[in-house]
């Protein structure tokens, strides 16, 4: 009987214990993300940020007063912009006697791309004072809705501008769409002239996928993961505000999606550059430690 009572005596001190070193957070923020990787001066290509947000739930095992792990699941919206003009641009159109008709002229393309991540942080927390944290780690990140929005200026440099057009991209690249981005879909038509012939495109297209092998994916893969690093400021006990950078370590887009924009075969099939594309957020946050 008082060994049975010392037992449960000593499990319910040491749960205590463990109890005593594990606090629950809550944070949420926004974010400046963009994706790193190789542009073009020449033709004035640059990647740029793209504003999101992000929300999260934690917990912290705190192996001393200075020194805890930390574990979250967030939702994370990140992206990039992306612009591009060259004077030596190309459009491949679809027609009837030639269904990959290269013509070239000024192409101005502009793109905000916002992807949703489910988050998995794993992070190191050292306490350099009552008021501030330094933290490291990695993530996991699952993709979860990738979307993106632009446009396609081409034309007006020749002498000839009956094929210029305006063209909106609203990309959903997991919906089931159009394999061609260029061609499909129901709404407004845009009629133009190439090699003296009428052709209509749409005005605006509404999804992007692309073909490998006969199957059809999406531009971006599916998972993602990267390291972390940055700050906590502490108001108070429980409330503080955070800056943390995200580098990704893995090239986010497929190669059949990584293509030139501004060079093409003659025979009109896509030239692959297989650019390694990552993902980079800045992010500031308030949180609460309960």
């Amino acid at each position: 009987m008082i060994l049975r009572a010392f037992v449960v005596g000593l499990c319910l001190l040491i749960s205590g214990q463990v109890m005593s070193q594990i606090s629950v957070g809550i944070r949420a923020g926004l974010n400046q993300a963009t994706f790193s990787g190789p542009t073009d001066s020449s033709f004035n290509e640059e990647h740029g940020l793209n504003g999101g947000f992000h929300f999260g739930i934690n917990v912290q095992y705190n192996l001393t007063d200075r020194v805890g792990f930390r574990s979250e699941i967030a939702y994370t919206q990140i992206g990039s912009s992306y612009s591009m003009f060259s004077p030596e641009g190309y459009y491949v159109f679809p027609l009837p006697e030639e269904p990959r008709f290269v013509l070239r002229d000024t192409s101005d393309i502009q793109m905000n791309f916002s992807n949703a991540y489910l988050q998995l942080p794993q992070t190191v927390h050292f306490s350099i004072s009552e008021k501030l944290e330094l933290f490291g780690g990695g993530y996991l990140g699952f993709l979860i809705n990738p979307l993106a929005t632009g446009t396609i200026t081409f034309g007006g440099a020749r002498s000839q501008a009956d094929h210029r057009f305006r063209q909106g991209l609203n990309f959903n690249y997991f919906s089931d769409g159009d394999v061609n981005p260029f061609i499909g879909g129901t709404n407004e038509l845009i009629r133009i002239i190439v090699a003296n012939q009428d052709v209509d495109l749409l005005r605006t297209v509404n999804s992007q996928e692309f073909l490998d092998n006969g199957v059809t994916q999406s531009r971006f893969l599916s998972i993602d993961y990267g390291l972390i690093g940055g700050f906590a400021y502490y108001l108070n006990k429980g409330l503080y505000a955070m800056g943390r950078v995200e580098y990704g370590m893995r090239d986010i887009t497929r190669n059949v999606a990584d293509y030139s924009l501004t060079e093409v075969n003659d025979d009109g099939s896509l030239i692959f550059v297989n650019d390694q594309d990552r993902n980079v957020v800045f992010s500031l946050s308030l949180g609460f430690r309960f």
